[in-house]
C-alpha cells in the first residue's frame, strides 16, 4: 500500500478541499506543519499575533461560508487566540484551528511547550481533539473540517504532535464531501397555519445571525409582508439579518432583559429565526414573557428551545425553510418597496455643530460608501451611533459588536472580509479597542488586502465611562475615574498605524470626506482614517 507522511497528508487535505489560505502565527511546534503548507498550493497568511490570525480567518469564513484553516502555536498561541475563537463560537463562524503539540514521544516528561491544549480549547470550540497516532491523522482532519461546517457551525480544534508530520502511515484517504443541507420540515404547512392564525399586528419576527445572506433577508421580508408582522433584529446579531428599510422593521431588540420583555409583551407570538434572543444585562425580568407563544426555526437541534420553552420548534435549513414557509403563506415573490431614507431627520439628529460635531463626520463617511459595503463596529462609545446611522441608511451587510464579548475582533474581521470579497470593508473602532488587534493592519499591508478603518481618538475608554455614568446617574465631568484614561503620554495612533504599514489620514471636515474615501478605496491595502472625538 502507498504510505504518506503526516506532512504529505496535510498537503492532500488542503488539495482535496481546495483550501486557498492557511492563517496563522507560528512557533517551534509548527515548523513541520509550515513545511507541509509551503509544499501545497495554499498560501500561508502570516499575522503578527494569534488574535489577528483567528479574526482574519473568521472574516474570510463569514464571506465564503466555508471553514477557514488557522494554525496556532501550542498552549501560548492558543491562549492568545482564545477570545476570538470564543467570538467565532458565539457567532457561528466555521473555523478549523490546528494546533502544534510537542513530540508525542516526549509528552510523558511534561516538556516545555507540551500542554493540555485540548482542555483549554474546549471552552471556545464546539469540538476539540488531539491526535495520538499518525494513523488517525487523516480521519481527524476530515472529521474536524466537516464538523466545523455542520450546523451549528463554529470553530473546531485539532492538536497535532509535531513528530507526526514526519512519520508515515498507510491510512491516507480523503474525500471531498458534499453536504446536502437544504432540508425543509414536511409539516411546514402546519407552521404556516399557526403563524397565519395570529391576529394581525400581534406577530413579531426576530431574526438572528443564522438568516445570513441577502437571500435569507429577502425571505424574511416576504414572510413579514404576507403576515403583517413586525420585524426585529436580535440583540448582538453579529451579521446582517433583516432589511432595515422594510416598512415593518422596528429596529434591534434592546440588550437588557426587562426592555426585551416589555417590547415582546406587546405581541401574541414571536417567530424566532436562528439561535436565540441574546441579552447583555439581567434587570429583574426574564427576556420572554411567559404568555408569549414562541415558534422557533433553527438549523441545529441543539439550538431549539435551548434558552426558553417553545410552542413549536422547527428544525430545518434556514434559507430552504424560509423559502418554503413564504410559499406556504402565499407570499409575494416581488421585492417589498423600501422606506424612503429621511436624510433631513439624520442631519437634525447628528448636526455638524455642537458638542459632538464629529458625529456628522461619521454620517458623511457612511453616506459616501456603497450600501453593499460590509460595516464592522466593536466596543467603542460610537457603536450605537454608527449602528443607528447604518440602519437608517439601509446597510444590510453589518457586523455589529462581537457576540462573544472579546475586543480585538473588528480590525482582523475587516481584513478577512476584504481578502474574501476583494472589496473594502468599513471598520469603525475606538482608539482603545483598536489596540487589542492593531497588528492586523500589517497583514493587510503585506498581502495588499483592501480595508478601511475609521478610528475614534479620545485617549480614554469612553464607553466604560459612559456605561458607569448611566448606571450611577452621574456625568463624566463630575466623576473621578481610575484606570480608564491612557493619556500622559497620549497614544499616537497615527504613528502606530503607519508603523504597521497603513496609509493614514485625518478626517476633520465633512466636505473632505468624499476625497479621503476616494483615496482609501483606490488603495489596495489598509487605510487608517482618524476622527478626533470631542469630549
Amino acid at each position: 500500500m502507498t504510505t504518506r507522511t503526516g506532512g504529505e497528508l496535510i498537503q492532500d487535505f488542503l488539495e482535496t478541499y481546495e483550501i486557498p489560505f492557511v492563517f496563522g502565527n507560528p512557533g517551534t511546534t509548527e515548523t513541520t506543519f509550515l513545511a507541509a503548507v509551503a509544499a501545497s498550493q495554499a498560501t500561508y497568511v502570516l499575522s503578527l499575533h494569534e488574535s489577528s490570525a483567528v479574526g482574519i480567518a473568521a472574516g474570510y469564513a463569514m464571506i465564503t461560508g466555508k471553514p477557514s484553516i488557522v494554525s496556532l502555536h501550542t498552549y501560548p498561541g492558543l491562549a492568545n487566540g482564545m477570545f476570538n475563537m470564543r467570538n467565532a463560537l458565539m457567532s457561528g463562524v466555521p473555523l478549523l484551528v490546528i494546533n502544534g503539540q510537542q513530540d508525542s514521544r516526549f509528552l510523558i516528561h511534561n516538556p516545555v511547550l507540551g500542554a493540555p491544549n485540548v482542555q483549554l480549547a474546549e471552552t471556545a470550540t464546539k469540538y476539540a481533539y488531539e491526535v495520538t497516532r499518525t494513523d488517525d491523522l487523516a480521519v481527524a482532519l476530515q472529521r474536524c473540517y466537516l464538523h466545523a461546517r455542520l450546523q451549528p457551525t463554529g470553530p473546531v480544534f485539532l492538536s497535532i504532535p509535531m513528530n507526526f508530520m514526519l512519520e508515515e502511515t498507510e491510512h491516507t484517504t480523503f474525500k471531498k464531501t458534499r453536504i446536502i443541507e437544504d432540508t425543509v420540515p414536511r409539516a411546514i404547512g402546519e407552521v404556516a397555519a399557526a403563524l397565519a392564525a395570529v391576529p394581525r399586528g400581534k406577530l413579531a419576527i426576530v431574526a438572528d445571525y443564522a438568516v445570513g445572506a441577502a437571500h435569507g433577508i429577502d425571505a424574511v421580508s416576504r414572510i413579514a409582508t404576507a403576515l403583517g408582522a413586525d420585524i426585529y433584529a436580535a440583540p448582538f446579531h453579529v451579521q446582517g439579518t433583516v432589511d432595515p428599510l422594510h416598512p415593518n422593521f422596528r429596529g434591534q431588540l434592546p440588550p437588557t432583559t426587562k426592555a426585551i420583555n416589555e417590547t415582546l409583551g406587546r405581541y401574541h407570538t414571536m417567530l424566532l429565526i436562528g439561535e436565540k434572543v441574546d441579552s447583555f444585562t439581567y434587570d429583574g425580568l426574564q427576556a420572554l414573557p411567559p404568555e408569549l407563544q414562541v415558534i422557533q426555526v433553527a438549523p441545529a437541534a441543539s439550538q431549539l428551545g435551548f434558552d426558553f420553552p417553545c410552542d413549536m420548534a422547527v428544525l430545518g435549513d434556514i434559507h430552504a425553510t424560509l423559502d418554503a414557509l413564504a410559499t406556504a403563506l402565499g407570499a409575494d415573490t416581488a421585492q417589498v418597496s423600501a422606506q424612503t431614507i429621511d436624510e433631513a431627520a439624520l442631519d437634525a439628529k447628528y448636526p455638524a455643530s455642537g458638542s459632538h460635531a464629529s458625529d456628522a463626520l461619521i454620517l458623511a463617511v457612511l453616506r459616501h460608501l456603497d450600501r453593499e459595503t460590509h460595516v464592522v463596529t466593536e466596543g467603542s462609545s460610537e457603536d450605537a451611533i454608527v449602528q443607528d446611522m447604518a440602519v437608517s441608511l439601509g446597510y444590510r451587510n453589518v457586523h455589529f459588536s462581537p457576540r462573544g464579548g472579546g475586543l480585538g475582533w473588528a480590525l482582523p474581521l475587516g481584513v478577512g472580509i476584504g481578502l474574501a470579497s476583494g472589496k473594502h470593508a468599513a471598520c469603525f473602532v475606538g482608539d482603545g479597542g483598536s489596540l487589542f488587534s492593531i497588528h492586523a493592519l500589517w497583514t493587510a499591508a503585506k498581502y495588499s488586502i483592501p480595508s478601511i478603518f475609521i478610528c475614534f481618538v479620545n485617549n480614554e475608554y469612553r464607553l466604560l465611562k459612559d456605561l458607569w455614568c448611566n448606571v450611577m446617574g452621574t456625568t463624566i465631568a463630575t466623576t473621578h475615574f481610575v484606570g480608564l484614561d491612557f493619556s500622559d503620554p497620549d497614544v499616537d495612533m497615527r504613528k502606530i498605524a503607519e508603523g504597521f504599514g497603513a496609509r493614514v489620514e485625518t478626517i476633520d471636515a465633512a466636505e473632505s470626506v468624499g476625497d479621503v474615501l476616494a483615496r482609501a478605496l483606490a488603495h489596495q491595502g489598509p487605510s487608517f482614517l482618524i476622527i478626533n472625538r470631542e469630549p
